[in-house]
């Protein structure tokens, strides 16, 4: 076996228990590396994260304010809170969110994570149906960004709360801020909106006050319509018979409940008019978000817009 030995006498070494050494070294390297490099990919975030994918989003918002306390000047600490305040999103804990997003909104007003707290600020308001208050909110987030993606998504929202609030035309207007081929395909949408068949209040009470049960049956009631024409017909029925026998006691108390049920048949027939034309309102609502779908999400570090559309 060759062994090799320095002038000054050290002791040779063995060229085949060198390479088994190395190679040992080598394979605890290899071992070592991908935990290594796991921990350094692994966020101290990592676990809130994850509970916030689960929908554990009690124990995630735990989670990220123990972050927060740990770590208070982390460059993570804004998505932290913007991550605390979509959990309480998630569990409809509105004003808590509110709270929070204004926090990160005043503390980091420049920040990435402050115009998706912005998007969400709105949205909070659009989710619980305050309309007035989620347009206000659209609207500075409109002021406050240049992004392409949030401004279609402020714009969308704002036009879906003016026709939540029957304000057609002023929807149209701000629907009409999107892309051309967006506002286009909206524009139609409205216009079926605004030609869906309506039924008239007036002619509903007048046609029940001619006739009790004509304007239940005009609205496509037709269950009320019978009832109504019966209850009053039976009625004045009894009235009259009461009065032909000299009972006028029962005659007029039974005239006394009669103008009730008469009053009562104009008042449900105005209103079942008023009913029928929210449905046909909701219902065609219902289909357009359906058909129109514009959803502001993220990709990565940036915002993109989701649109969908069924034909």
């Amino acid at each position: 076996m060759l062994r090799f030995a320095a002038d000054n006498n050290l002791p040779a070494i063995d060229i085949l228990t060198m390479k088994t050494f190395l190679s040992t070294v080598f394979f605890l390297l290899a071992l070592a590396l991908p935990w290594s490099a796991h921990a350094q990919q692994d966020s101290p975030l990592s676990f809130a994260d994850s509970l916030a994918a689960e929908g554990d989003h009690y124990r995630a918002i735990t989670e990220y304010k123990r972050f927060l306390h740990n770590y208070p000047q982390s460059p993570d600490s804004n998505r932290a809170r913007l991550s605390i305040a979509r959990s309480l999103i998630a569990g409809k804990r509105w004003l808590q969110a509110d709270l929070v997003l204004q926090a990160l909104i005043e503390t980091s007003p420049d920040s990435r994570e402050a115009e998706a707290a912005r998007r969400d600020y709105a949205d909070i308001a659009f989710e619980r149906n305050d309309y007035s208050l989620a347009r206000e909110r659209y609207l500075s987030l409109a002021k406050s960004t240049e992004d392409r993606a949030t401004l279609d998504h402020a714009h969308y929202r704002i036009g879906w709360t003016l026709l939540e609030e029957h304000q057609v035309e002023q929807a149209g207007l701000s629907f009409a801020r999107l892309s051309p081929e967006r506002a286009e395909q909206l524009a139609a949408a409205l216009e079926d909106y605004q030609q869906l068949p309506k039924k008239s209040p007036f002619l509903a009470g007048f046609l029940s006050a001619i006739l009790p049960g004509a304007g239940q049956a005009y609205t496509e009631r037709y269950k009320q319509a019978a009832l109504a024409f019966c209850l009053n017909a039976a009625f004045i029925y009894g009235a009259i018979e009461a009065f032909e026998n000299d009972n006028y006691a029962v005659g007029g108390i039974l005239l006394f409940f009669e103008s009730g049920w008469y009053t009562g048949n104009i008042y449900n027939a105005v209103n079942n008019a008023h009913k029928f034309n929210q449905r046909q309102q909701a219902k065609y609502k219902g289909e357009m978000r359906q058909h129109f779908g514009l959803q502001l999400g993220w990709q990565g570090d940036r915002p993109f817009l989701l649109a969908r559309l069924r034909f």
